[in-house]
């Protein structure tokens, strides 16, 4: 984890230009196990992240393989919780500031859930009548993003987390209701996010084409090189080209 987090700083330093995030340098292993893990109610890791130096750079590389062997997440709930708030850093792009922002104006308003904090989801359950089940959240994992990210994250997981018995099927009723008016509205929003950015980049890649097939040699080839292969298009293009020398070189001899 050491040498990842030194190659990964060097690359960065090498071409600064090729990384999409430039805030992520800003996110320290200090700010990792001080803010970003209680934030998750996962502190219990902190001292296995601290002595790996987990910065920003590292927790955009990690798989749930890493999690495991590494920094000994070994419940597979809590792995989830991680994948998932690293896919929040990724929605903001690593801009620790836009999060600090979006959070506090959320803070009193049941609004933008997806970057609730474990803490802000224990008020939450406090706000809607069941504080004596609240503080069973606390270190559990259940923050925002993955309420919101985990399709699979329902009313009864929620129900789960917080130890409200199955017998209590007014409650947990209760819970559904309210859950489902929180998450539902952030889930529609961010599939409609989803829907434009790939519509975006769908009508980006038909304007590079359209360019290449007018001539546009380096449109084509930095397309190429960005996603380390040749379109299908291309390699039949070449293919095609490479047959038709063969076959003159053939017949000239």
């Amino acid at each position: 984890m050491h040498r990842r987090k030194l190659r990964l700083a060097i690359e960065e330093h090498r071409n600064p230009s090729f990384f999409l995030n430039p805030k992520i340098s800003l996110l320290t292993h200090i700010w990792v196990v001080e803010e970003w893990l209680p934030s998750l109610g996962l502190a219990m890791y902190s001292e296995h992240f601290k002595s790996q130096l987990v910065d920003g750079r590292v927790l955009d590389t990690l798989t749930k393989k890493d999690l495991e062997k590494h920094l000994h997440v070994c419940r597979k709930f809590h792995q989830v919780s991680v994948i998932h708030a690293i896919h929040l850093l990724r929605l903001v792009k690593f801009d620790k500031q836009v999060l600090i922002q979006r959070r506090s104006h959320s803070e009193h308003m049941d609004l933008d859930p997806v970057v609730w904090t474990n803490q802000r989801f224990i008020r939450w359950v406090k706000s809607i009548d069941l504080a004596e089940y609240a503080e069973n959240l606390q270190d559990s994992g259940v923050h925002g993003a993955l309420v919101v990210l985990e399709h699979s994250f329902t009313a009864d997981t929620m129900a789960t987390a917080l130890g409200i018995p199955t017998s209590k099927n007014i409650i947990r009723r209760h819970l559904t209701t309210e859950l489902n008016n929180l998450i539902q509205p952030a889930r529609m929003s961010l599939e409609a996010e989803a829907v434009f950015q790939s519509q975006k980049s769908r009508k980006r890649n038909v304007g590079h084409s359209s360019a290449s097939r007018t001539g546009s040699l380096g449109h084509s080839f930095m397309r190429s090189y960005s996603r380390g292969t040749l379109d299908r298009s291309d390699k039949r293009y070449t293919s095609m080209r490479f047959t038709t020398w063969k076959s003159s070189q053939l017949s000239v001899s």
